[in-house]
């Protein structure tokens, strides 16, 4: 395929029409235009072209119509989402359907020449594909990521951790943007990275930021660069670090930390694909994919208008929910052996001889709640492998968080506590029950509370009493 291409472009609204086909046609394109969205569906069959720009809402037939009708003919055309600002949700949803990406109206020429510019250039990607450049990546098998040597803290035989693995592997391949959602310490990083280095831009750069701890100004500098003596101290150009990871990925931790200026920004990257240094006027193009991550909902921020909800939505094309350590059933035990393997191989102590939990600490270890999640029982792990003195690690090698939790059982049981015991029991096997029955019901109230024979508000309160949150 050449420079130029056929676009179809689909609008109720003839003025729009001719408005998309005069800009477009400047890039030197063929356009062809339709007001009804049933005809369209005919001269997507008779012409095969390589994007269609299609309105959302139209009498007949809308946009998502359209899209499904596209990619149903051939997988590889392009489709673009025309909406207004009322349905920005309905397009997202497009997205995860497999629509290229989604224009608000009013838009202007820029953003039509800069979707198109991308949209030709995914085609030329997927040519290359074709062709076999990029088969190696897309034909692998699909299971354990325990081959990538960061991935080793991802392994896991719960169901939890499982379907997480799942979605990593089927969406490693696109481009589409991901926001990771998790507590601190479940492992929101390495999800990325693990997504990064199963995709087609594996052998390009892997950028991290932590927005949360860089200053507005700082972090401005950090991802967009800045210009010799656009501040005190810019004593030389710097490239920011989208243009480093141009090819790649950039990881946004923290995202919800960043200020709305700086949301503004980030935004108009995602939309126009260029960047602006820090005092300077010139525009450079970025291919990137960005990959998103917050410890706490964004819904809630938008709500509050602390985060813009036009860029939640083009963060929010895939969401990863990363299940906490305690809602992980045994993958605690897997994941200490794992920790502990990989320590002993530092410690001469413990060579020669295959290290071991006694019962004690192996119990310790289970009963633990992991507030820190996987971070914390790394770190755990790596203290107790220091300090042991042979190839069994004691109870004695944890910190005394973890002890004093033991007594305090104890001290409940064998200190006459009945009432408080029975209802630490209670407690325990109530909540074990609910996430299992849940599980089992992928979620769905109505089944779970059939199932258990209470009314379904009785499970919604104890989901709310529990802390529960569905980890699929």
């Amino acid at each position: 395929m050449g420079n130029a291409g056929t676009i179809l472009i689909v609008d109720d609204e003839v003025d729009a029409l001719d408005n998309c086909r005069r800009i477009l046609g400047r890039l030197g394109h063929r356009c062809l235009t339709e007001n009804d969205p049933l005809r369209a569906l005919n001269v997507m069959q008779a012409e095969r072209p390589e994007l269609v720009l299609t309105d959302l809402r139209m009498p007949g037939l809308d946009g998502i119509g359209v899209l499904n009708a596209a990619k149903e003919l051939d997988p590889n055309i392009k489709v673009v989402l025309l909406t207004a600002y009322a349905t920005v949700q309905t397009a997202v949803t497009s997205l995860r359907q497999g629509a290229l990406d989604y224009i608000l109206k009013p838009y202007t020429s820029t953003d039509l020449e800069n979707v198109t510019r991308r949209a030709f250039a995914e085609q030329a990607k997927d040519a290359d594909a074709s062709r076999g450049q990029t088969a190696a990546i897309e034909d692998e098998p699909s299971a354990s990521l325990a081959e990538y040597p960061a991935g080793r803290e991802l392994l896991g035989e719960s169901r939890a951790i499982r379907d997480v693995l799942a979605l990593i592997n089927r969406v490693a391949a696109t481009d589409a943007n991901i926001l990771i959602y998790g507590e601190s310490g479940t492992g929101k990083e390495l999800v990325a990275r693990a997504i990064h280095h199963r995709s087609r831009r594996a052998a390009q750069p892997f950028v991290p930021v932590d927005c949360a701890s860089l200053s507005d100004t700082l972090l401005e500098s950090e991802l967009f660069g800045h210009e010799k003596g656009a501040f005190t101290g810019a004593y030389a150009a710097k490239p920011g670090l989208f243009e480093v990871a141009h090819g790649g990925t950039v990881f946004l931790d923290e995202v919800s930390s960043m200020s709305p200026t700086l949301q503004s920004r980030l935004l108009r990257v995602l939309q126009e694909r260029h960047v602006r240094r820090v005092g300077g006027a010139r525009y450079t193009d970025v291919d990137v994919r960005m990959i998103a991550a917050s410890n706490q909902g964004l819904e809630e921020a938008c709500q509050a208008g602390a985060f813009r909800e036009d860029l939640y939505y083009r963060l929010n094309v895939i969401p990863i929910q990363l299940p906490p350590l305690r809602e992980r059933d045994g993958d605690v035990e897997l994941l200490a052996y794992e920790f502990l393997t990989r320590f002993a191989a530092k410690h001469r102590h413990l060579s020669g001889s295959t290290p071991l939990f006694s019962p004690d600490a192996l119990m310790l270890l289970k009963g633990y709640s992991w507030p820190g999640n996987v971070r914390e029982l790394q770190n755990v792990i790596e203290r107790a492998s220091a300090l042991a003195d042979g190839p069994v690690i004691q109870a004695e090698h944890f910190p005394e968080r973890l002890r004093l939790m033991q007594g305090d059982e104890r001290s409940a049981i064998e200190g006459g506590s009945y009432k408080q015991a029975k209802q630490e029991m209670v407690r325990s096997f109530e909540r074990s029950f609910l996430f299992d029955l849940l599980q089992r019901h992928q979620w769905h109230m109505g089944h779970a509370a059939q199932e258990a024979g209470v009314d379904r508000k009785t499970i919604e309160r104890m989901v709310k009493r529990h802390g529960l949150r569905d980890t699929r």
